[in-house]
């Protein structure tokens, strides 16, 4: 009896059920509750210390569950995936010693998922890995990219479609998401856990035109981003900050995404019940999507029992099982909705809680570990035993806990990871973080990267690409000097591997020293990023096939200097010369040095152009020369550094300036440089109040009206502070001259206002006029005028010149080009009401005046009909536009009714008239840009344009949706806010598109400059909930898709080309010039086309047309991509009478065999093929096209497709029209 009674005290101390912890918060609902009961008492057993992880959002709040280790616990395995190394590995949980280790081709971020003897986890290379769990050999590897295309993301080469959707697995499938931007298509899958095979894949929801936040339409989806999550049948998907949205879980359509229905934020952490689930702290309705009120925090609450439990200040337990939906009527009459989990209990206790296991919730306080007795009866919740950390353990806060097997796992901040246990351990086991081993400085490795190194001459570090490596003893050697990043790509993966292992052991990580299993000269790496190109081993580094390998090396090279540096013997040098042509490698230059070959790419990039200026140059054009970015536009890279230090958004501070392959941008108290080819911040200066102006959360004009402190050219940077101009050198941000202004008789030392470069000459408006001591903004224009305008050498700073104005310079009125400085001298309107007011009449009349630039003698001037505000000079006409700058956010007397355009050598009004415009105004070629319409530069007439429909003239326009900065422009695109990111696409006239997953700033900061779209993060102090927030860079890119909108009319005359895309998400221009229609229409504003097609239940679907293949037909693959399942009849109206040629295009969307569809073409009641079968003539995701010469169409196009006896429904993408006679 005594043996029984002490066998059975040793059972109830054990735990009652041991089980696993497979992933994420335990389950596929990520409740973060397991029915296994730890003892009463646990004890550590070891701990394991890991490098401190970063994250890859620098500063985004609800996104950093991948700044912590975050553990699974199957089979008695401890099992971890890192973004330091790129690696998984599996511990014993008992023990914490190492099983096995396995490598990715990218960062992971999200934890793993265990099922059986699997585990299955996705990376940054847009993959899905299924491991054996006893030995972690591949399984399989699913891929979700389209292509395997690198970029640059958060500061690691990775897919252009990194997998973030961190997976989930229910019911033998694992669910997965890749891509965080719309606009390069975003691929939900679901892959049978057993064979690795895509049971189904949406990816048309990155396209969709859906109300952002602030409620206006854009084409911006889903951005997956975080842990997928399921319930019942549904799948939910967070999206970054933005909500979640919900897909069926057994076919993967899309529910509802209430991106902006219900102005809530969202997160990387998702947990479902059956009737809600919960983003962070913030609850939803299932069904609905309707949001609850807020529980707190940004972690989710513990599921268990039909119960949500909440930590913080006080633990806390909601009913969710039963919520309460009560429906109420707002002021207008309509129905409010309001969902409620009423509170169950509450206790004072203050707990950051992390699970549920048996009959406790476990969190902790502090740095100390909480285990909480849930209420019993009249007994209510408390603290069942509290205890702190141990041992080094101690160092960082608690982050993460899991329960598996008895034990306990406590994850911290610094990457310490602790077992704890029932049974008291004396000495519990510490794994010590290995110590870095750098290399010795006289190290031939070092040496030899030192020279290396110094033929780039880069002060501020970069980027060197190893193509073919050895035993990775160079790049070692590269990362040992200051600020290099190396990456190193090379065919064979044994070799990788050891490179690998070499790596972790001396303690380097994959942030400063990464490798790649991939053939060096196929795979696809972003163009410009590296500083440095070299190899270690020629033979693998792909030089046998010269041509390819001599474009890969050039495109891969950055302007401005980069080099590709070889040890080539006489001969392949020899190879190399014959093969670098000016057509492979433009712009090329080729050297000898020491037995070693030099490629260069000196200088810009052929075609491109700065950004130097606040309105891009100092004529105030607001238009880039640059030729080289158009639409489409693709991924460079993301991420960058942090907004925290730059101006916040509605302060309309100075919009970033770009010129020598670096982009500057200001913030409060510092100025940044930033790599444009890269993000790499290159350098950071402090100085105090620099922008303190613009440094105002509230809507003000900024710099659009008191014009940049800085100006930016190739060799210098100038800042405006204070007294004085800083002159700093643009490579290192060192200051290399200081320029105070002359004594200019007031005695006080002269402040600078306006500031801008032309040639040789630095230009100021020197003491800005304070009328009022108040903020610039609406009726008040302090510091939008000087009393004086000051030229010096910008060289040497020596004064060349100065005037004294009769009233004030306006700042947006004083330009330069061609030899001439122009100015308007004028007050403004609403200064000139005010001195009346005080009995103070301004005598004399406003004058433009010019000066010759570098003397100061006056060329011409007038004071006939000066009224302006704003001054324009084109150098390439040499023409002079005097206008206003009328745009909301700015001042008050901004004329918007008339322009004078005058002969800029004489002051001749080449004409003068009233229109009615917006501002700023662009200066593009011959034509002025209005904000919304055009005039011509030469004429004042309207611009039009030929309608691609009709073939017949109209006015010239475009429209946007809601947006608070100004457009700006280059010469094939305009850039502005439209709901998210936006742009006209001015090279095919092609409508307007945006750049969906993130907004432009209400500063100007889409700029087009040195071939690329800049898009730094210019957004702080914004919480809308943008699915990013984020720098990033695009270059153009013909493969990415494009979906636009338009106004343009269709008119009652035969058309003359068309193209009907069905499914599209929106309209778009194809390269013959058609421009293709969606129908239905979904994709905001497009032509009316009068369309009927039968029967009623089409199915209208929508892929991505990097899936699609182009065939031997033709035919563009986006219209491929989507189209109509189980269309009979397709009737097109169409004006008038004519004869076109029609082609109808198609692609079989699904995985069928030939035979399995077919279908009889008639058009216009003419059998035009018989037996189409897709599936036996080009294959599956393959265009094809079926063109009919001659088709007479009197009002009404008729398209039947007849399915054969016993086949699946017909589909059909398109049908483009082109009139013959």
């Amino acid at each position: 009896m005594k043996c029984f009674v002490v066998i059975l005290l040793a059972m109830l101390a054990q735990p009652v059920l041991a089980s696993d912890w497979p992933m994420w918060r335990h389950d596929a609902g990520r409740s973060a509750a397991t029915s296994e009961v730890l003892a009463d008492s646990l004890h550590r057993q070891w701990t394991r210390h890991l490098p401190r992880l970063q994250g890859a959002w620098l500063d985004q709040d609800t996104l950093r569950a991948d700044a912590v280790y975050q553990p699974i616990a199957a089979n008695g395995l401890l099992v971890i995936g890192s973004s330091h190394d790129d690696s998984l590995v599996a511990w014993d949980l008992a023990t914490g010693t190492p099983r096995w280790k396995f490598y990715t081709e990218g960062p992971i971020r999200y934890a793993p998922v265990a099922s059986g003897n699997r585990v299955y986890v996705v990376a940054d290379d847009g993959c899905l890995y299924c491991l054996d769990l006893a030995t972690g050999k591949q399984v399989f590897r699913v891929s979700a990219a389209p292509r395997d295309q690198r970029v640059l993301g958060n500061s690691r080469l990775i897919s252009a479609w990194p997998a973030r959707g961190g997976p989930v697995l229910a019911n033998g499938q694992v669910y997965f998401a890749a891509s965080i931007w719309p606009f390069m298509g975003v691929f939900v899958q679901a892959v049978d856990a057993k064979t690795g095979q895509v049971t189904w894949r949406n990816d048309g929801t990155g396209s969709m035109y859906i109300k952002q936040p602030h409620n206006s339409p854009a084409f911006a989806g889903l951005a997956p981003q975080g842990y997928l999550a399921t319930s019942g049948n549904a799948l939910i998907v967070p999206n970054g900050r933005s909500v979640p949205a919900v897909l069926n879980r057994n076919s993967g359509k899309l529910e509802y995404f209430h991106l902006a229905k219900y102005r809530r934020s969202g997160g990387d952490q998702v947990a479902a019940a059956d009737k809600a689930f919960f983003s962070g702290g913030t609850g939803f309705d299932r069904a609905t999507g309707l949001h609850s009120e807020d529980l707190g925090g940004s972690r989710c609450p513990i599921l268990a029992d039909g119960l949500a439990f909440a930590g913080g200040n006080q633990v806390r337990a909601f009913d969710v099982a039963k919520p309460l939906v009560t429906t109420t009527k707002d002021k207008k009459g309509a129905d409010q909705t309001k969902f409620k989990f009423p509170r169950k209990w509450s206790v004072a206790i203050k707990c950051d809680l992390f699970l549920k296991a048996g009959p406790r919730l476990y969190g902790s306080h502090g740095r100390d570990l909480v285990a909480i007795d849930l209420p019993t009866g009249n007994t209510p919740a408390r603290i069942a035993w509290e205890q702190p950390l141990e041992g080094a353990s101690a160092k960082g806060s608690i982050a993460s806990m899991i329960v598996a097997d008895g034990h306990m796992v406590v994850v911290t901040t610094d990457g310490a990871i602790s077992c704890y246990g029932p049974g008291e351990v004396a000495n519990p086991v510490e794994y010590a973080l290995p110590s870095p081993e750098p290399l010795d400085a006289g190290d031939p490795a070092v040496r030899d990267a030192g020279r290396l190194i110094e033929a780039v001459g880069s002060p501020t570090g970069g980027i060197a690409v190893v193509l073919g490596l050895q035993n990775g003893k160079l790049l070692r050697g590269l990362a040992h000097h200051k600020n290099w990043q190396v990456i190193g790509i090379d065919g064979d993966a044994e070799r990788i591997k050891s490179i690998r292992k070499r790596l972790d052991a001396a303690g380097v990580s994959r942030s400063v020293v990464a490798v790649h299993h991939a053939e060096p000269g196929t795979i696809d790496l972003p163009p410009y990023l590296a500083h440095l190109v070299t190899t270690e081993n020629l033979a693998s580094s792909g030089f046998d096939a010269i041509e390819p390998f001599v474009s890969q090396v050039f495109n891969v090279l950055r302007p401005y200097g980069g080099r590709a540096v070889l040890p080539l013997t006489t001969p392949q040098h020899t190879r190399l010369v014959n093969a670098v042509t000016d057509k492979r490698c433009p712009g090329h230059s080729v050297a000898r040095t020491n037995g070693r070959t030099e490629l260069i790419r000196p200088g810009s990039l052929p075609g491109s152009a700065p950004w130097t200026h606040q309105y891009a140059d100092a004529g105030n054009t607001s238009v880039s020369q640059d030729d080289l970015v158009r639409a489409p536009l693709g991924l460079l890279w993301f991420g960058g550094s942090s907004n925290k230090s730059v101006l916040p958004r509605h302060g309309h501070g100075p919009t970033q300036q770009v010129v020598g392959g670096r982009l500057f941008i200001e913030g409060p108290d510092m100025l940044r440089a930033v790599d444009v080819y890269t993000g790499r911040v290159l350098w950071e200066v402090s100085l105090p109040q620099v922008g303190q102006a613009f440094n105002f959360t509230g809507h003000q004009p900024g710099a659009n009206a008191t014009g940049s402190n800085y100006v930016s050219v190739q060799d210098a940077v100038y800042v405006a502070y204070q007294s004085r101009c800083i002159k700093l050198d643009p490579a290192t941000g060192e200051i290399i001259g200081e320029f105070p202004l002359p004594s200019l008789g007031g005695g006080a030392k002269p402040k600078w206002g306006h500031i801008a470069v032309s040639g040789d000459l630095l230009i100021a408006g020197a003491e800005p006029l304070v009328y009022e001591k108040k903020r610039v903004g609406g009726y008040t224009h302090d510091g939008t005028t000087s009393r004086h305008l000051v030229v010096m050498n910008r060289h040497t700073g020596e004064v060349l010149w100065t005037r004294e104005a009769r009233f004030a310079f306006r700042h947006n009125a004083i330009v330069a080009g061609n030899g001439l400085l122009y100015a308007i001298d004028r007050l403004p309107d609403t200064i000139v009401a005010l001195m009346l007011r005080r009995g103070r009449k301004p005598t004399g009349k406003p004058r433009l005046v010019a000066y010759e630039a570098k003397t100061g003698k006056e060329a011409w001037s007038t004071t006939d009909g000066v009224f302006g505000t704003w001054l324009g000079y084109s150098r390439q006409h040499k023409l002079l536009l005097q206008c206003g700058r009328p745009a909301r956010d700015m001042l008050k007397d901004e004329p918007a009714d008339r322009m004078i355009v005058y002969r800029g050598k004489d002051g001749t009004i080449r004409w003068d008239k009233k229109l009615k415009y917006g501002g700023p105004c662009l200066l593009r070629g011959d034509t002025i840009m209005t904000q919304g319409a055009a005039v011509s530069l030469l004429t004042g007439e309207p611009i039009t344009r030929t309608n691609p429909l009709t073939g017949l003239t109209q006015p010239w326009g475009y429209t946007r949706n809601y947006g608070c900065n100004s457009a700006v422009a280059s010469r094939h695109l305009m850039t502005f806010r439209s709901a998210a990111a936006g742009y006209f696409d001015l090279a095919r006239d092609g409508g307007t598109g945006n750049l969906g997953g993130f907004r432009s700033s209400c500063t100007s900061n889409l700029i087009c400059a040195d071939g690329v779209l800049n898009a730094p993060d210019y957004t702080r102090t914004c919480s809308c909930s943008y699915q990013n927030q984020a720098s990033l860079a695009l270059v153009h890119d013909p493969r990415v898709e494009m979906w636009t909108f338009n106004k343009l009319d269709v008119g009652t005359t035969p058309l003359k080309r068309l193209g009907l895309n069905l499914g599209a998400p929106g309209d778009r221009p194809g390269d013959q010039g058609t421009l293709w229609l969606e129908y239905p229409v979904v994709g905001g504003p497009s032509p009316k086309i009068q369309v009927t097609a039968t029967p009623k239940n089409i199915e209208w679907y929508c892929g991505h047309s990097e899936r699609i293949k182009s065939g031997p037909d033709g035919g563009p693959t986006w219209v491929g991509a989507s189209g109509a399942h189980g269309i009979r009849t397709l009737e097109i109206g169409l004006p008038g009478q004519a004869t076109y040629r029609v082609r109808l295009h198609f692609a079989e969307p699904e995985m069928v065999k030939p035979g399995a569809r077919r279908f009889t073409i008639s058009v216009g009641g003419q059998v035009v093929r018989r037996d189409m079968d897709l599936a036996a003539t080009v294959g599956r995701a393959t265009t094809a096209v079926v063109e009919i010469p001659g088709v007479s169409v009197n009002g009404t196009l008729r398209i039947e497709l007849t399915p054969a006896d016993g086949s699946l429904p017909p589909v059909l993408s398109g049908v483009e029209l082109q009139a013959i006679r």
